[in-house]
């Protein structure tokens, strides 16, 4: 061979990585020691550099972990390759997409603005008693039931349906419903959309720009809070829609009336905030033992109990109220005083102070109109939060979210990757992206056959809303998915009804079964077993609470309402926390 073709056919490390994609780990590691060959430059100077026979890097081409590791770049690089399609793809979908189907529509809005217990949501459900055939969207199934009682309480027929719900009633001239389950399609008189300000919520918020942009009704009423108005304004002007803003103000004063020092600073009629579940069932039972009956209301509990918590504080059964922030939005209690004996909060991804939307959302509530002169906020210890927020501004709504867009599934892009993508993809300034953390986490739980059915049908399954902070509720989740996916029949809710734990994932779990089902168009009735549920749920909370307090840990000792530790000041002090 002439030293020309030798030449040509030896290679360096840059020729081998540039041509075969290799690293120069790979290289070093599993290549032999390179021959020496010298290289001269074109005024004289000269180097040395390692090469290696064309023929001899082919052989260790074929090298198990070289092949494996290059089989993984070569994905990795088709992955990123794809995720820039998908992301391209991706800026298509915005809220202009849904303002160009509003355009098509020919409305007139009202926007109610105003700060909690301002009589906004009032007023437009007066306007939609008097001009049916309408709808109401709620935040809330609690509220959506108690407009659904109201309004039959009127006389004017009204069907309630939700997640987890669906009560026809015969002539309904009203459909009080969750805004997840807005009505698009009939052509209303009267629309009412409740606490918009939602509409930036990054896990619900595309509920409300749907409702807003594609609710068809004569006259739609927008009630909001008042950090939301420039944002919708703006949002209403671009369908070409003539509309009204009526500003509403506090029918009853709020003020801070300073610090609660515990039970003796309690009065009956009063509202005590806490942030789990364990603290509101603790609260509950040593207010008990200091001759209070207090009704609790919190997330976990189903929907029918709360209702009857409810129903014991208005009837006068109970005297006083634990909630969580579940009572924050539009819950109707007559309550003069709010107590926070918490001032922060586990959102589901870290422990938190309450931001200020979050105080003057749940203080609001305090004070009723035509019961109460005015309404009092008050915070049980030292924490200056809730006095240095209560009543200050918020900041504006400036984004919507946008809803993961279902065209996208019929690509051939995996659904996983089309998740992560959308998850991964920068906020844009005028809107955000739908959280899909959950709907990417009860993704991972299946696999093999179970992710080759119908994208449209694993998308239903994996946006079913659930617990994701209860591993016994995802378990559940995936053992009902996989029978759908696989033709079987959906297994029974197993928690059974021994605790009040056990009756709270019971009831979840009849929810997420009868969500599934309503995914593949089947109809499951549970409605005995739910509400035997809900009747062991009052008994339970009827009996006496003693064991729900929390005590400290070393002695055993009841811990004070509000305390965020899990020993008392005395085994702290003494040294004893962690024994």
């Amino acid at each position: 061979m002439s030293k020309k073709k030798q030449d040509a056919a030896l290679l360096d490390q840059q020729q081998i990585i540039r041509q075969y994609g290799l690293t120069k780990n790979m290289i070093r590691k599993y290549f032999p020691k390179p021959q020496v060959k010298t290289v001269r430059g074109r005024h004289g100077a000269h180097w040395t550099v390692g090469v290696w026979p064309e023929d001899e890097v082919q052989r260790m081409l074929e090298h198990p972990e070289i092949a494996k590791l290059r089989a993984e770049r070569e994905r990795q690089d088709e992955q990123q390759r794809q995720m820039r399609e998908i992301t391209a793809l991706f800026r298509d979908y915005s809220p202009e997409a849904y303002v160009r189907r509003a355009r098509e529509l020919r409305r007139s809005f009202v926007l109610h603005v105003g700060p909690t217990n301002s009589g906004k949501t009032y007023e437009a459900i007066e306007d939609l008693k008097r001009h049916t055939p309408g709808t109401y969207l709620s935040p809330l199934r609690l509220l959506a039931l108690e407009m659904y009682d109201k309004i039959n309480a009127a006389g004017i027929p009204c069907s309630m349906l939700t997640g987890e719900e669906n009560l026809p009633v015969e002539n309904a001239q009203i459909v009080s419903s969750t805004v997840e389950l807005a009505d698009t399609k009939t052509r209303f008189k009267t629309a009412v959309i409740d606490e918009a300000q939602l509409i930036a919520d990054p896990s619900r918020g595309a509920s409300w720009l749907r409702a807003l942009c594609l609710v068809d009704a004569e006259v739609v009423h927008v009630c909001m809070a008042p950090e939301a108005l420039e944002y919708i304004q703006k949002l209403v002007e671009s369908f070409g829609d003539e509309y009204s803003v009526v500003r509403h103000k506090r029918l009853a004063p709020l003020r801070y009336g300073g610090e609660c020092r515990g039970y003796a600073d309690l009065r009956p009629d009063d509202a005590v905030i806490c942030f789990s579940r364990k603290s509101v069932l603790s609260t509950a039972a040593l207010l008990e033992k200091n001759g209070f009956h207090a009704s609790v209301i919190y997330g976990a509990l189903p929907p029918e109990a709360r209702r009857g918590e409810v129903r014991r504080y208005l009837e006068g059964e109970n005297d006083i109220v634990v909630a969580t922030d579940a009572i924050g939005l539009g819950i109707s209690l007559p309550i003069k005083r709010i107590v926070f004996a918490e001032t922060a909060k586990f959102d589901g991804r870290r422990f938190r102070p309450l931001n200020t939307a979050e105080i003057n959302q749940i203080g609001g509530r305090a004070g009723r109109y035509g019961l109460n002169e005015f309404g009092e906020v008050l915070v049980l210890g030292e924490d200056p939060i809730v006095r240095d927020r209560l009543g200050r501004s918020v900041g504006k709504v400036r984004a919507a979210c946008v809803a993961f867009p279902r065209e996208v599934l019929g690509t051939t892009y995996p659904l996983a990757m089309l998740l992560k993508t959308w998850q991964s993809m920068e906020r844009s300034p005028d809107f955000m992206r739908e959280d899909m953390h959950d709907a990417l986490l009860l993704l991972g739980r299946l696999h093999g056959r179970e992710l080759e059915q119908d994208r449209e049908l694993l998308f239903d399954l994996i946006t079913c809303p659930i617990d994701s902070g209860s591993e016994e509720l995802i378990g559940y989740w995936t053992a009902c998915a996989r029978a759908i996916l696989r033709g079987r029949r959906v297994p029974h809710p197993y928690f059974g009804t021994e605790t009040l734990l056990d009756c709270e994932l019971q009831y979840k779990a009849f929810d997420i079964r009868h969500q599934l089902l309503r995914r593949i168009g089947r109809e499951d009735d549970s409605t005995a077993e739910r509400r035997a549920i809900c009747e062991r749920i009052a008994a339970l909370m009827r009996e006496s609470k003693e064991d729900y307090i929390r005590r400290c840990r070393v002695c055993g000792r009841e811990l004070p309402i509000g305390s965020m530790f899990n020993y008392c000041e005395d085994c702290f002090r003494l040294g004893k926390a962690g024994q």
